[in-house]
């Protein structure tokens, strides 16, 4: 007979497993089912992994694993900010002291910040440690890596990325970061109520041909029914994209704000309708306010954007209440700091760094990714995550003015519509006082027309600069990771 202490033991075993597939995905999604009004007989339902059961479902395995931790993050988003930040530190706390023992690199980084860093249990003591560049994370070599790595948070795998900037980076992460990031992908749909039965269109880079779908990609259709989809590679060509879009009458469309501008272009001509959308989700670029603008009179929707990095995952979600971004701090730890290396206050820009609180394998702690963006404040909707007003885009955005000084060029502000039909442009900065100006238009513009584009160009840049206009009939290029970049500076 077996033992009452071997029975109960596996009574608990079983008992976990039920719970953390059942019990808690209920913790989840009730507030946000109630609120939709989707707990009805035509809710999208959940599916079920264990043998046999068809419903009530039942997870499994990792699957169940995922659940759990979605039901934390429901929770965890309401914490006032401060118990947020006091439990960062005690996950900082660990991931430093396994890095000290196992990454060489680190151990040093730990060593040089001195007795400041000792106890690394707040976010103050963290900034005694310096910052990682990514210059430094390219020449860093093996020893940047950690030598071992706790088995439950396997496998791990190299992730390259070359970000903005054409420097590529080799970043190794876990199964627990893929977690992370599968948790925060489920927690970006809850906060925009996503129907996932609704018609999904993705067009990014990566995708290798255009393909259509009876379901949602992995992890939504493991744990979910879910409605058709189709990928779209971002090369292809603008009006095939629009006619694919006008055929398989999406309703959510994730892509590019670049790609999203060219889109609304042809949409703004009537050649091409407008499918029956009802959400919008940007990815990988910055959104400009003049995007948000005609995104909303062409379509009548807002942007829904989501700020990540190949070498972090999701970084921050912009709330669908305020417009502002909320970190994701049960991952992350983002500080924005100033050119003294001091932390921004409400309304300030600077640069972002970015600790990953998970990753056991690469010590990513206080990364400089290369980013800017601005410090928000305490978002209306009472999620007690931090946030970022808004991500304004990569160092070598910014303009150089002839006396040395660096800002923002306001070319969202340029209407050059109002002189010359304008698809698209791209500015390059090659010097101090001389300006490449690249432009797409469907035939070439006549002598006055350029002299007006060259004229609004001046006026927003500064009279200082020369313009050197480039007309192209084409569209123009992204860079190699897809992304595209409306300024770039290439001034040392």
């Amino acid at each position: 007979m077996y033992s009452t202490a071997l029975w109960l033991g596996w009574v608990y075993a079983f008992f976990k497993c039920v719970y953390f597939s059942t019990a808690a995905l209920p913790l989840i999604f009730k507030r946000e089912l109630m609120e939709r009004n989707l707990i009805s007989a035509d809710a999208p339902r959940r599916r079920s992994q264990m043998e046999g059961v068809k419903w009530p479902p039942v997870l499994v395995g990792e699957h169940a694993v995922l659940a759990a931790l979605l039901a934390e993050l429901e929770t965890t988003q309401w914490l006032p900010q401060a118990v947020i930040e006091q439990r960062q530190a005690q996950q900082l706390a660990v991931l430093i002291r396994h890095h000290v023992r196992h990454s060489p690199l680190f151990a040093e980084r730990f060593k040089a910040a001195g007795r400041r860093a000792e106890k690394s249990d707040s976010i103050a003591r963290l900034r005694a440690i310096a910052p990682l560049t990514r210059h430094e994370l390219q020449s860093a070599g093996p020893s940047f890596f950690a030598k071992q790595v706790p088995r439950s948070h396997m496998p791990a795998a190299m992730v390259q990325s070359s970000g903005s900037t054409g420097e590529p980076v080799e970043i190794r992460k876990t199964g627990l970061n893929q977690l992370f990031f599968m948790a925060f992908g489920f927690r970006d749909n809850f906060w925009y109520r996503r129907n996932f039965l609704s018609r999904m269109m993705s067009i990014r880079s990566h995708v290798e041909a255009i393909g259509e779908f009876d379901e949602w990609a992995a992890p939504t259709s493991d744990l979910f029914e879910s409605g058709p989809s189709q990928d779209i590679p971002i090369e292809t060509d603008i009006e095939r994209q629009a006619r694919l879009i006008e055929k398989f009458k999406p309703e959510i469309l994730l892509l590019y704000p670049n790609n999203l501008s060219a889109l609304l272009t042809l949409w703004e001509t009537g050649r091409f309708k407008i499918p029956p959308l009802k959400h919008i989700k940007t990815i990988a670029e910055t959104v400009s306010e003049d995007l948000r603008v005609r995104t909303m009179k062409i379509t009548g929707l807002r942007i829904e954007d989501v700020y990540s990095s190949e070498e972090v995952g999701t970084i921050a979600i912009q709330c669908p209440e305020s417009g502002l971004y909320h970190i994701m701090a049960e991952a992350l730890i983002v500080e924005v700091i100033d050119d003294k290396g001091e932390p921004c206050k409400e309304g300030q820009i600077g640069r972002v760094v970015v600790t990953d609180l998970h990753n056991f394998a690469s010590p990513m702690i206080r990364y400089v990714n290369g980013d800017h963006a601005e410090v928000g404040g305490t978002c209306s909707c009472g999620r007690g995550l931090p946030t970022l007003r808004r991500i304004l885009g990569r160092e070598r955005n910014l303009l150089v003015k002839p006396d040395g000084t660096r800002h923002w060029p306001p070319i969202g502000l340029i209407k050059f519509q109002e002189v010359a039909p304008v698809r698209q442009f791209q500015f390059i900065q090659h010097s101090v006082d001389r300006i490449e100006l690249k432009i797409a238009t469907d035939e070439e513009i006549s002598a006055a027309d350029a002299e007006g584009v060259c004229r609004l160009a001046r006026e927003a840049l500064g009279t200082e600069f020369n313009i050197e206009l480039v007309q192209s009939r084409e569209r123009l290029p992204s860079g190699r990771n897809g992304k595209y970049e409306e300024f770039i500076c290439r001034v040392t």
